[in-house]
C-alpha cells in the first residue's frame, strides 16, 4: 500500500501519485521523485516519466515524457490527468504510437490533474506561462506543438510570440472562434452548464459528468472507456476549479487574428462528425492560417482519438507533414 504524505489518503501499489494533490506516494520500499508508471519490463518507447516544473508566477506543473526523437508537445488544459490517461490503453495509444518517432511531452495545466492546486483565475497569460515553463524544462530544441481543442488557441499564441521555439504546429479539433463568437452561443445555456459543473462535478455518481463525456465520445464508444473518462474528469479538477476553467474558455471571442499571424508550418486535423467543435471551425482555421494544410478524419470524437485505425491515420498524417516541411 502507498500513502500520500500531504493528505494521508491510502492507495494500492498501482498508483504513484495522489489523485487529490499530485504528491508522490510513499511506501516502505520506495519513495520515488520520478515515476515509471507501467511496469518494470519496458522498452524505451513505453517509459513514462512524470516530472514537475515551476512557472514564472510560481505554479507547479506536472508533465510526462515518453519516446525519443524530435520534440512533440501536447497542449491541452482541462480534462487531463497524466496518470489516469495512461492507465487506459485506448487513451494512451496515440501517445505510444507517436513516441515511436517523437519525444512526446504531455502536461497537466495549473490546477488540473497532477499539477498543484490553483486558486487564481485562468487566463490566456496563465496558459502561456504553463506552456513556457514546460518547454523551458525539456530543453532548447524547437518543438512541434500539438494543440488539441482549446490548446490550439494557446499553441497559436505561443507560436506567434516565440516562433524560434516552435518548428511545427498541429491543431486537432481546434477553433478560431471561441464559444461567445459562434452563432449558436446561448448565454443562458452557458450559465446552466456552470451550475451543473459546480453542483455535480465532484459527486460519486457520474450522471452530471456524463453530460460532458457524451460530447467528447460517440454513443457507441466502449462503456468501460466512458466510465474511465467520467472518473478522469472528476479526478482532473475539483468543482470550483472546473467552473473557473470552463468560464475562462467560454470568455473567448473571435481569435481569427491570432491564427492569421502564425508563421510556422501548420497542419489542421478535424473530425468530420466532431460533436463539440463543428468541422466548419477546422476548415476556417485552415483557410486563415498562412499555408496551412487540412486533414478531415472519418470520426466523431472530439477528444484525442482512441480508435486504433484513426490513431494510425492521425500519427501518419503528422509524420508526413513534419517530413515534408
Amino acid at each position: 500500500m502507498k500513502e500520500c504524505p500531504l493528505c494521508g489518503r491510502i492507495y494500492d501499489d498501482s498508483l504513484n501519485f495522489c489523485l487529490e494533490d499530485g504528491s508522490s506516494l510513499k511506501s516502505a520500499a520506495d519513495e520515488p521523485s520520478t515515476a515509471i508508471l507501467n511496469g518494470a519490463a519496458l522498452d524505451k518507447v513505453d517509459q513514462h516519466d512524470i516530472r514537475y516544473c515551476m512557472t514564472e508566477d510560481g505554479a507547479r506543473i506536472a508533465y510526462a515524457v515518453i519516446g525519443s526523437g524530435p520534440l512533440l508537445v501536447r497542449v491541452l488544459g482541462h480534462f487531463t490527468h497524466l496518470e489516469l490517461e495512461w492507465e487506459w490503453p485506448d487513451l494512451r495509444h496515440l501517445w505510444e504510437r507517436l513516441a515511436q518517432r517523437f519525444t512526446v511531452v504531455r502536461y497537466d495545466g495549473r490546477g488540473i490533474g497532477l499539477s498543484a492546486s490553483y486558486t487564481g483565475e485562468f487566463t490566456e497569460e496563465t496558459r502561456q506561462l504553463d506552456l513556457k515553463a514546460v518547454l523551458a524544462a525539456i530543453g532548447t530544441e524547437p518543438a512541434t506543438l500539438l494543440g488539441i481543442s482549446e490548446g490550439g488557441w494557446t499553441s497559436a499564441e505561443f507560436a506567434h510570440d516565440h516562433p524560434e521555439r516552435v518548428s511545427h504546429m498541429v491543431l486537432y479539433g481546434a477553433y478560431a472562434r471561441g464559444a461567445r463568437a459562434r452563432p449558436d452561443y446561448d448565454p443562458e445555456e452557458d450559465q446552466a452548464l456552470e451550475t451543473l459543473i459546480r453542483k455535480g462535478w465532484g459527486r460519486d455518481t457520474p450522471a452530471f459528468r456524463q453530460f460532458f463525456t457524451s460530447v467528447f465520445f460517440r454513443a457507441d464508444a466502449d462503456p468501460k472507456l466512458i466510465t474511465h473518462f467520467n472518473e478522469m474528469q472528476r479526478a482532473s479538477a475539483d468543482p470550483d476549479t472546473a467552473v473557473r476553467y470552463h468560464r475562462s474558455l467560454h470568455c473567448r471571442g473571435d481569435g481569427s487574428e491570432i491564427f492569421r499571424r502564425v508563421t510556422v508550418p501548420t497542419l489542421v486535423i478535424h473530425c468530420q462528425d466532431d460533436m463539440a467543435v463543428n468541422p466548419e471551425e477546422g476548415r476556417m482555421l485552415a483557410s486563415i492560417i498562412p499555408d496551412a494544410r487540412l486533414a478531415l478524419l472519418p470520426s466523431g470524437t472530439h477528444y484525442f482519438p482512441t480508435d486504433r485505425e484513426v490513431v494510425n491515420k492521425v500519427a501518419a498524417a503528422i509524420e508526413r507533414f513534419i517530413d515534408s516541411k
